[in-house]
């Protein structure tokens, strides 16, 4: 980049035409921007090799590579307490956007559990285990239905990552832990509510229960919202939750007029509701 720079100065010092000194320009500062990135994620990379080592009570990690789609996944098991101890069977909640949800949803979980809200399950989360920037590029790519040019990051990789899950994941959780195979949930946010969306109308039976919060339901001129109207539904006995904000503009209409679409087609064997939440936006 510093030889770049040499030669700038040197052919501004030449009177070199104005239109070869702006290409050079350019790409200089082209290369100075690549430059400033890659350095960025390199100490971004550092800083969580060095910062972000923790341990969750009863859970346990391991890798997972897909033949689908070539894609390593970090897979974040939260065991329920006393499952080492004991011989019960458990339904599954799989988490999408593990590096930012499954802390999180594992917490309120456990205290479900403790509170005998919810019965005992097993917590799955996928994650990637790589850089900020890298992660939302793999999560829009796994989790949005077909490819758009609309979209600045990969996308239309939804069909892969459900075969994933289907062939590689639910087999690799039933082969290690104590697992009821009738009883798997899928909680999805934003683009994971995409997903979600899409697998209840492309395929029911991978879940049984969908908890699906502010879905991105704009992808794609709405395409989802197409999908319904058009989808001959068929289900096994199915819960499907949504919500979203007030504050979130067009998801939340969006949502609402999914909700109202789907009410219309009075499927058999889905359980449904849809909610708004005063005051709430895509992040809270």
């Amino acid at each position: 980049m510093k030889f770049a720079l040499l030669i700038l100065i040197f052919l501004l010092s030449c009177g070199v035409p104005q239109q070869d000194y702006d290409v050079l320009k350019s790409e200089n500062d082209r290369l100075r921007n690549d430059s400033t990135e890659i350095q960025r994620q390199l100490t971004e990379l550092s800083y969580l090799q060095n910062h972000s080592e923790v341990s969750l009570a009863n859970t346990e990690i391991t890798a997972l590579k897909s033949k689908y789609n070539g894609q390593s996944y970090t897979i974040k098991i939260k065991l329920p307490r006393g499952y080492e101890e004991g011989t019960d069977s458990y339904p599954v909640l799989y988490v999408t956007d593990a590096e930012t949800n499954f802390g999180g949803t594992s917490y309120i979980v456990q205290r479900l559990i403790k509170n005998k809200l919810i019965p005992p399950i097993l917590v799955v989360g996928i994650a990637y285990d790589t850089d900020y920037d890298s992660f939302y590029r793999l999560r829009s790519r796994d989790l949005t239905p077909i490819d758009s040019n609309e979209m600045r990051d990969p996308t239309g990789g939804a069909e892969k990552f459900s075969q994933f899950l289907s062939n590689e994941l639910f087999p690799l959780i039933a082969e290690n832990y104590r697992v009821q195979d009738n009883e798997r949930a899928i909680y999805g946010h934003s683009y994971g509510g995409l997903f979600g969306n899409y697998v209840l109308l492309k395929k029911s039976e991978v879940f049984n229960k969908y908890l699906l919060l502010s879905p991105s339901l704009w992808f794609n001129d709405n395409m989802m919202i197409a999908e319904l109207d058009k989808a001959s539904l068929s289900f096994d006995p199915t819960r499907l939750y949504m919500a979203s904000g007030e504050l979130e503009s067009r998801i939340d209409d969006l949502q609402t007029q999914f909700i109202e679409n789907l009410s219309k087609k009075e499927p058999k064997n889905l359980v449904f509701k849809g909610e708004v939440m005063e005051n709430e936006t895509h992040r809270t």
